[in-house]
């Protein structure tokens, strides 16, 4: 995508609205990247993060950070995704 970035930023306009929308996009895949780093190392601490339960399915005492970790993970992967928004994606939950 680096490669994208770069010709939208070497592009020219002589059209300002046409200018104003290069700009736009430039920002717009800054913002996702981002988002999209922000959400990688969401994953590596959920992927990290060792299961608290023994191999009998009983907790250990790794439950309350395990719970904290998760929490936390899943409410800024929830604030990144725009949850509290509705969307396109979001605009329908599915039923539990």
């Amino acid at each position: 995508m680096t490669d994208m970035l770069q010709k939208l930023q070497a592009a020219t306009s002589d059209d300002p609205a046409t200018a104003e929308l290069l700009r736009e996009a430039v920002q717009e895949i800054r913002e996702l990247r981002k988002q999209r780093d922000a959400m990688e190392e969401i994953l590596i601490v959920l992927s990290r993060t060792e299961l608290p339960w023994d191999e009998d399915g009983n907790p250990t005492d790794a439950l309350p950070h395990f719970k904290e970790r998760y929490l936390n993970a899943v409410h800024e992967a929830a604030g990144l995704l725009g949850l509290e928004l509705r969307s396109t994606i979001t605009r329908t939950e599915p039923r539990t």
